[in-house]
């Protein structure tokens, strides 16, 4: 009878291995999903960041050349 909780006792060992072996690894490409969003959005905020701030250069040197010229447009 204990051989047969031996045998119960480590199919039930080996089952929650597995799981916890496959959490780990769930966990692990959760993380990495995690870290590439993280930088996908913080690339998309530098490109807009970068993006307004030609805008405000094209603003400004366009403002500065209708002064130059005293253009009403």
């Amino acid at each position: 009878m204990s051989n047969v909780n031996t045998t119960l006792n480590n199919t039930l060992e080996e089952e929650l291995r597995v799981m916890l072996v496959q959490a780990n690894n769930n966990l692990i490409a959760l993380q990495q999903e995690n870290d590439f969003l993280r930088e996908s959005v913080k690339e998309e905020q530098d490109g807009k960041y970068r993006a307004y701030v030609r805008v405000s250069d094209l603003e400004r040197e366009l403002r500065l050349l209708k002064e130059k010229f005293n253009c009403k447009v």
